[in-house]
């Protein structure tokens, strides 16, 4: 069997991709790095809802060959090293941006076919400047909505999310669902059916061009929310010190509370890694999770009870050895802060209401960490007041050196030899023609008290 062989078959009336292979190879090329997750919706009597299985894209082909036709069969838009459950630890390659339109649920919008319905997802898009999706396809019920690009590693996941929120906030009246925003998302596949009502999931136009990431998450963060994103003060991270440190990250245009808690969560892991690797947490594990837990309370939002737990209790497991009732008495606050959100409670403080989640100051979690001067030196966001002072300090030399200003030592060396020639030529004029203090600093256009020191 050839690579992608269904993708070597004749093309039908339908829209290319019109089948699982073809559907594959136009997310996960061949030689891409990661590996992809096949999920199946199993029907009873079997014991578990879900199974779901890791393939390196290569493997795809065989993997879906023959599942046309088939209920429930997904796969991940994005790429990972290990595990899928625990995103954030093993994601290896984002590929991919997405949404899921359920306009169904939208009064007015129920009776719409999958084309319609498309058609006014462009316009909306079109509306707000935001970019076309590359893959568009009806999942037999609703439609699924993909933004290829170049795959980018992990710690590009804050301005990622950043971008999911974005076209979720543009789609929403349209039925996007606020769950469908997380990386380890799977989504249906092409040429299968829909086991809910027997719907065909099928594209709905040919594929749009895979777009630089850099290029896609500019043109997505221009577009005007019309939201309040006020600064929330010394918690928000310095955008210079930002650049000082890691020049090819560019933070998401406006900082808000959950733009912030995504660049936290990339520090803590690269916290976690520094200290223990890529094995189990020894100290710190308790402080770690729970910091790790409040991160997560804020990158989606509104949060989602059910991810968040799906999320703490598989990377307790792997980072701890934690077991899921263990997890769920040590995090219990995270939890209730979180469930206290999703039924809209606010908490009273000092007379004004307050968001239930919590929030830290970065200087806390620094102090709770026990993050050493070395590693702040790998953060973007946990940094104390010396290293943005250092950073800022580089960033500045960098553009002084664009500008064409010489390096301290350069210019110090040139100062010397400059001293050197004007002693030279003041004992020139001293020695050889006989002039005086005076007419020497006459001839050199300097003062005498200048030509006496050249004299030494």
């Amino acid at each position: 069997m050839g690579f992608y062989s269904e993708a070597r078959e004749p093309t039908t009336n339908r829209a290319f991709p019109h089948t699982p292979s073809q559907h594959a190879e136009a997310l996960h090329p061949l030689k891409a790095k990661g590996r992809v997750f096949v999920a199946r919706k199993l029907r009873p009597p079997r014991p578990k809802d879900w199974e779901q299985r890791a393939h390196a894209p290569w493997e795809l082909d065989a993997v879906l060959h023959g599942v046309a036709g088939e209920q429930d069969v997904y796969f991940s838009q994005n790429r990972f090293g290990g595990r899928r459950k625990v995103l954030q630890q093993h994601l290896r390659e984002l590929a991919a941006l997405y949404t899921d339109v359920d306009y169904y649920r939208v009064p007015g919008l129920n009776n719409l076919s999958p084309e319609a319905a498309y058609e006014m997802v462009l316009e909306r898009l079109r509306e707000a400047g935001m970019p076309e999706p590359s893959l568009a396809f009806c999942s037999g019920q609703g439609l699924c909505l993909v933004w290829r690009h170049d795959p980018v590693g992990w710690k590009e996941l804050p301005r990622w999310q950043d971008c999911q929120y974005r076209l979720w906030r543009v789609l929403e009246p349209l039925g996007a669902d606020p769950k469908a925003r997380d990386a380890a998302r799977v989504l249906r596949v092409v040429g299968t059916v829909n086991g809910k009502n027997g719907g065909l999931v099928y594209s709905l136009g040919d594929p749009g061009p895979r777009r630089g990431f850099e290029e896609l998450a500019e043109r997505i963060a221009a577009v005007d929310l019309g939201e309040d994103r006020r600064r929330s003060g010394a918690d928000l991270y310095d955008l210079r010190a930002q650049r000082a440190a890691r020049g090819e990250y560019k933070p998401p245009r406006h900082r808000t509370e959950r733009s912030l808690w995504l660049a936290r969560w990339v520090d803590l892991q690269t916290w976690r890694r520094l200290r223990y690797g890529d094995g189990q947490m020894g100290d710190f594990r308790d402080r770690w999770l729970f910091l790790a837990g409040v991160a997560l309370s804020w990158i989606t939002d509104p949060p989602e009870p059910e991810f968040l737990e799906r999320e703490l209790l598989g990377l307790a497991a792997e980072v701890a050895g934690w077991d899921d009732a263990r997890t769920r008495s040590k995090l219990r606050a995270v939890f209730d802060r979180v469930r206290m959100v999703s039924r809209g409670e606010k908490v009273i403080w000092e007379g004004l209401e307050w968001d239930p989640r919590y929030a830290f100051r970065t200087r806390t979690i620094i102090e709770c960490l026990e993050i050493t001067r070395a590693e702040e030196r790998q953060m973007w966001t946990l940094i104390g007041e010396d290293e943005k002072r250092r950073r800022n300090t580089q960033s500045r030399r960098r553009k002084r050196r664009a500008e064409g200003a010489r390096p301290r030592a350069a210019y110090a060396q040139q100062r010397a030899e400059d001293s050197q020639k004007k002693r030279s030529a003041a004992s020139d004029l001293q020695d050889q023609h006989g002039l005086s203090t005076s007419e020497i600093a006459a001839v050199m256009g300097v003062s005498a008290r200048t030509v006496r020191r050249l004299l030494k």
